[in-house]
């Protein structure tokens, strides 16, 4: 397995829905002994968080580009379409973790 990859969960306030989303985000890839490690904060914060991530989920808009790969984050809130997102996530952080820096 590749480098722990650094994925930052967003949500308008940084507490409950980025704390829900990244939750479900960790069981997932622990399921499946993906290796993540899983911060969280408000998007008003994410800016400058950013240092050393290299992923960004959130629940909100994300208005700047950090140059980072960015995932909407609501179908872990909804149930709808949380399962590809999931899928999507996991794919995204596998390439990131086996990419040779």
């Amino acid at each position: 397995m590749g480098r722990t990859v650094k994925l930052m969960v967003a949500c308008g306030s940084g507490i409950a829905t980025s704390t829900h989303a990244a939750s479900m985000v960790q069981e997932y890839m622990e399921e499946r002994h993906i290796p993540v490690s899983i911060m969280t904060c408000s998007v008003q914060d994410l800016a400058n968080r950013l240092s050393g991530c290299d992923v960004i989920l959130s629940t909100a808009q994300v208005s700047f580009e950090s140059g980072l790969p960015v995932f909407n984050g609501v179908p872990l809130l909804t149930g709808v379409g949380d399962d590809e997102l999931l899928k999507e996530l996991a794919d995204k952080i596998l390439e990131i973790s086996n990419t040779v820096v």
